[in-house]
């Protein structure tokens, strides 16, 4: 989706943008702290969150990225389907319900005479989007993610 341009003020991104953004953000995140304020962009403080039918709370949900991106070095991110049902048809960018499947491949520690290490995460992610007046204020108050992680074979040299 493009970005909407409405003359002189903001650009005005579409709830999907918005999501796809902050996915990538967190796998991203070259660090802690800079994982933590993506993450805290995206989800709300009380988010109702069910990852492959579980019911977690934030701390869980936030582990569970953690987890995704333990010796993380690097990460590619690419989105191959999204749909988005806005909350309101005369404001898109406002509030609404996106679903969106990703596919993430996680580079991890180099080994030495080898490729290095690598997983697949594939997901299929809807969220709730609640509106904050401005994408700042944006946040997610319910996931329903399904999610695998899987490790890519490590080629010897």
């Amino acid at each position: 989706m493009a970005n909407v341009s409405l003359g002189h003020g903001p650009i005005v991104i579409p709830l999907t943008e918005w999501v796809e953004n902050r996915i990538s953000a967190i796998y991203k995140a070259p660090n802690q702290r800079e994982f933590s304020t993506a993450f805290d962009e995206f989800v709300d403080e009380h988010a109702h969150i069910t990852v492959n039918g579980k019911q977690l709370n934030r701390d869980q949900y936030k582990e569970l990225f953690q987890g995704e991106r333990a010796l993380e070095s690097s990460a590619t991110v690419s989105f191959l389907g999204a749909v988005e049902v806005p909350a309101n048809k005369k404001e898109h960018q406002s509030a609404g319900h996106v679903g969106v499947y990703y596919k993430a491949i996680v580079y991890e520690r180099l080994v030495f005479g080898a490729d290095r290490e690598s997983r697949t995460v594939n997901s299929s992610l809807n969220v709730v989007v609640k509106d904050g007046g401005n994408l700042e204020g944006h946040r997610v108050t319910g996931v329903d993610q399904v999610i695998i992680s899987e490790p890519n074979p490590v080629r010897f040299h």
